[in-house]
């Protein structure tokens, strides 16, 4: 191929893309820019059958070859690619400039979930989205559910109600998940950014509060109250200044003060929204009170909290305590067990903390281990086989080498293991290997 393709395929699609940034689409520089990127295209045409535009690793190809040289077109495109969790793009011959100037209008705003159909939906024929393997609908589902996250956050930001939709769709989408592949879900929450904390957090949350609702035996309607909640939680901070809610170290009276009036002003956002049921509005106002119902706010100490509320506390804590702040470094997913266990009675709900903690079970996923035999291995499955089965990536073996391409290996139980590791001690970053 050549290196003029890889180069003159993202540019005309950027130049556009950047194009509509500035100007509405009835300027004269976007119907010089439209005319540009189109004859760009259809010249690529006349030697391919079609252009593709794919995304392995985070690395742009076009027509399955890399794109060595990462311009401002090439990381631009990546990153829409990977924002839409898209496998790939695909141009026909017939492109039209009404069918690229509508794709370029709404392509950073459509969601994957149905990517193909919103595009047929726009008269567009001659584009197609290629959708993930299956095998990644869990990254996927976990992916939509932060980009709905950070829209959520940003109309609050900005001052308007969000609308449910999207949050209900990801919700859905997450509790189908957490049926059919309980553990899927939750290794993902078990991969922390600090730059993203409060997306990441909110999700986490969702994720785990589905986990402790299965874990104590809930229908599938409750289920997907928990997720909604989870996902609304700390919708309420995005009111608080950021210096505040960012603030590593410890908070003054005033601040303090401050902080505690989130859960209050996220359940007023929340309960304008509609469709949301009064559980989910309640995890929102009390998913800072304990079950001995110390925290805030104070006003909801002697009410009746649904125990879906029970049931987020403990996934906030869980999720807090493993996460990378600031102001703290992470605990492993067994350390904040133990701490959570000193807890019990107290803060957390003990009847549902033992479930989930069995459900956890002795090794939870996104524990790194050591077996007999030496090697070092990461806890990414449980109970695939059968109930205490675990399935392992080894990422360094008995000699003490990292593996490149780690093996999975399935254990019938716990038997092999001999100790929990230090991930940090042993230059280990679980994005690496987690799903």
């Amino acid at each position: 191929m050549s290196p003029d393709l890889r180069k003159q395929l993202p540019q005309s699609l950027h130049s556009l893309l950047l194009g509509l940034r500035l100007y509405p689409a009835e300027h004269p520089q976007i119907s010089q820019q439209l005319r540009s990127s189109l004859e760009t295209l259809q010249s690529l045409l006349k030697w391919n059958d079609r252009l593709t535009l794919g995304l392995l690793d985070g690395c742009l190809l076009v027509n399955e070859i890399p794109c060595t040289e990462q311009t401002a077109a090439v990381q631009e495109i990546a990153r829409l690619l990977e924002k839409q969790q898209l496998k790939a793009l695909e141009i026909m011959p017939g492109i039209d400039s009404r069918q690229l100037l509508i794709f370029c209008q709404h392509f950073p705003r459509l969601q994957n979930d149905d990517f193909q159909q919103r595009l047929e939906n726009l008269g567009i024929h001659d584009i197609r989205a290629i959708q993930p393997d299956e095998m990644d609908n869990a990254a996927v589902t976990y992916q939509q559910a932060l980009q709905t996250v950070e829209s959520l956050c940003n109309d609050v930001r900005v001052g308007r109600t969000p609308s449910a939709e999207d949050a209900i769709k990801s919700t859905k989408a997450m509790v189908v998940n957490i049926l059919e592949q309980p553990y899927t879900l939750l290794a993902l929450a078990m991969l922390k950014n600090y730059d993203d904390y409060t997306f990441n957090h909110s999700v986490n949350v969702a994720v785990i509060a589905m986990s402790v609702g299965k874990a104590c035996g809930l229908p599938q309607d409750q289920l997907f109250k928990l997720g909604l909640g989870g996902l609304f939680h700390d919708l309420g901070k995005m009111t608080i200044t950021p210096q505040i809610v960012n603030k590593p170290g410890k908070l003054s009276p005033n601040e303090y003060a401050t902080i505690q009036q989130h859960p209050g002003n996220g359940a007023d956002l929340v309960s304008k929204m509609k469709e949301i049921p009064a559980e989910v509005v309640d995890i929102v106002r009390h998913h800072h009170l304990g079950f001995d119902r110390t925290g805030y706010p104070p006003s909801g100490r002697y009410l009746h909290i649904s125990p879906l509320t029970e049931m987020t506390c403990i996934a906030d804590s869980y999720d807090a305590m493993t996460s990378i702040r600031c102001y703290q470094p992470p605990c492993s997913p067994r350390q904040a067990i133990d701490n959570m266990k000193k807890r019990r009675g107290s803060y957390l709900h003990p009847e549902f903390l033992d479930k989930f903690i069995d459900y956890l079970g002795p090794y939870p996923v996104g524990t790194l281990v050591r077996l007999k035999a030496g090697s070092i291995g990461l806890i990414c499955d449980q109970n695939r086989d059968h109930q205490g089965s675990l399935s392992l990536k080894l990422v360094i073996d008995y000699k003490g080498h990292k593996q490149p391409e780690p093996t999975l290996l399935e254990l019938a139980d716990s038997s092999k293991i001999v100790a929990e590791v230090d991930p940090i001690l042993n230059g280990i970053t679980l994005n690496d290997y987690l799903p």
